[in-house]
């Protein structure tokens, strides 16, 4: 098979359905839907992949508003697998753009369609929800969880930005809800008899300030306070905040989680109040694999798509716990102009874009060809897998 003339079919495949993948990209985009409750997104994926000939099976693991589309060549081979997300986020709509992260794995599959009879190998495309969460594990995460992804070979994504840029890592975040309990009393006739479990919060805010000092620079610690009490004239019985810690590191990160639950144990000694910690997820940073950012790398380059390398990226993300499980990458592209406000309404608006929507398919473009390369040349995903274990410490 002349590697050259497969690629070439890949793109014209893609380009012939681009019109049904950016009315896909504007009914997700225009019907938003949070974290598990993407019904009418994962669905509209899943049947556009259905109708196509992929066997899709919807909700597996038990995540209603997740799917994955199987797609098997000619006999047995590696499993490559493309990633989709398309929740979005709780009163901004689509201001991360993952109505184009949908089309642009739908489009990447769709390229390989009628190329899969020819390979060796099965293609899969996973319907990922809920990636913006930050209360409940995402779907990456519930899906690794129930074994969905055990035996994939790898995965690829790429996620919208205002560059085009090779991730290099990110941060791990742990998402922490603390709540106190006191005693409620009067606050003028009689808070003596109270125990404040606001001010427990309040004294726990201080001491993570106290504590900002004395972590590594990579660390980031934020929160908010979620109920603070009911009434001014009343010594508050309970309060609590929300916490979310970050680092680089994700053993160190749990250093500091360990820290910070103990800056609300000191808190609650203070004021004589009851704490609770609960851990609600942990996000992983990304391993990132260089077998496969330089196979991406190479496909940019063919689609003539400028990028900057080494991207270390100030978030957190479900796909990190991924590619600690299975070797995976991802990359950032340039769907919106440089100096946008990420998280906005202005993201939302241009993510159906002219522009946006080229980009896009520009991006399944890079992602199929991408997978093509690791179908017809099997040793790459032997140094992947290599790379992988080394990497996370895998004997």
């Amino acid at each position: 098979m002349d590697h050259r003339t497969l690629k070439e079919e890949a793109r014209t495949a893609i380009d012939a359905v681009s019109p049904e993948l950016l009315e896909l990209s504007r009914r997700i985009q225009s019907t938003p839907e949070i974290a598990y409750q993407e019904v009418q997104a994962a669905g509209w994926i899943a049947d556009l992949l259905d109708k196509y000939g992929f066997q899709v099976t919807r909700g597996p693991g038990g995540v209603d508003t997740a799917f994955i589309a199987t797609l098997r060549g000619k006999g047995p081979g590696p499993t490559v697998a493309v990633i989709a997300e398309y929740d979005a986020l709780p009163g901004v709509g689509h201001g991360c753009g993952h109505n184009l992260i949908a089309a642009g794995a739908v489009g990447a599959a769709l390229g390989l369609r009628e190329l899969m009879p020819r390979l060796d190998g099965v293609l899969k495309v996973f319907g990922t929800p809920a990636e913006e969460s930050t209360s409940d594990p995402g779907g990456k995460i519930r899906l690794l969880e129930s074994g969905v992804f055990e035996g994939v070979d790898a995965c690829i994504m790429f996620h919208p930005w205002t560059a085009t840029q090779l991730v290099e890592g990110d941060l791990a975040v742990t998402a922490l809800d603390i709540s106190f309990e006191g005693q409620a009393a009067h606050a003028a006739a009689d808070p003596w008899k109270g125990a404040n479990a606001l001010d427990g919060v309040l004294l726990t805010y201080m001491n993570v300030n106290a504590l900002r000092q004395h972590v590594k620079s990579d660390v980031r610690i934020h929160g908010i306070v979620t109920h603070g009490g009911d009434a001014a004239n009343v010594i508050p019985d309970k309060a609590s905040a929300r916490f979310a810690v970050r680092s680089l590191d994700k053993n160190y990160l749990q250093e500091v989680v360990s820290r910070v639950e103990d800056c609300a144990r000191g808190a609650a000694l203070a004021t004589k109040t009851q704490v609770t910690v609960k851990k609600l997820l942990t996000l992983e940073n990304t391993l990132s694999n260089h077998v496969l950012r330089d196979v991406v790398k190479a496909n940019l380059e063919a689609e003539g798509i400028d990028f900057e390398e080494e991207l270390f990226l100030p978030g957190s993300t479900d796909f990190g716990n991924l590619s600690q499980q299975v070797p995976a990458f991802w990359f950032m592209l340039k769907t919106h102009r440089t100096g946008l406000t990420w998280h906005s309404q202005d993201v939302a608006e241009e993510a159906v874009s002219e522009e946006a929507h080229a980009a896009t398919i520009a991006g399944a473009k890079v992602l199929a060809l991408s997978c093509l390369d690791l179908f017809l040349q099997p040793g790459l995903l032997t140094r992947a897998r290599q790379e992988f274990d080394r990497r996370a410490g895998v004997s």
